[in-house]
């Protein structure tokens, strides 16, 4: 599926003031089937049907889901109900929004 397509698709599925990390065009287009497993999962967590991990640094609700083997795509819920981000990329840029979420220790404090 094309990027702006999918980006409309989830515009219709979380609100037009949704946004994108920059990378999300390049992920979209070379993940094969993205489209309609991606959008399954979002219309999914938009009726509360997904398990979401809190984030107590950013007063957030975070959902993430593993497409294929090292991409993630991560959903950012603010507290008051607003969806505000979606980011779809490798595991390196996963595992560092992690860290800004606070979901994710960085090794130095092990």
């Amino acid at each position: 599926m094309k990027a702006e397509k999918l980006k409309l698709k989830l515009k219709e599925i979380f609100g037009n003031e949704i946004e994108f990390n920059k990378e999300f065009d390049m992920y979209a287009e070379s993940i094969k089937n993205i489209g309609t497993n991606l959008i399954d999962w979002c219309r999914l967590v938009k009726d509360g049907k997904i398990k979401y991990a809190p984030s107590i640094k950013t007063k957030s609700i975070i959902f993430i889901k593993k497409i294929g083997s090292s991409n993630r795509c991560i959903v950012v819920k603010v507290m008051n109900g607003e969806f505000k981000e979606v980011h779809l990329a490798d595991h390196t840029y996963y595992d560092k929004l992690r860290k800004v979420l606070g979901l994710k220790k960085d090794n130095r404090d092990y």
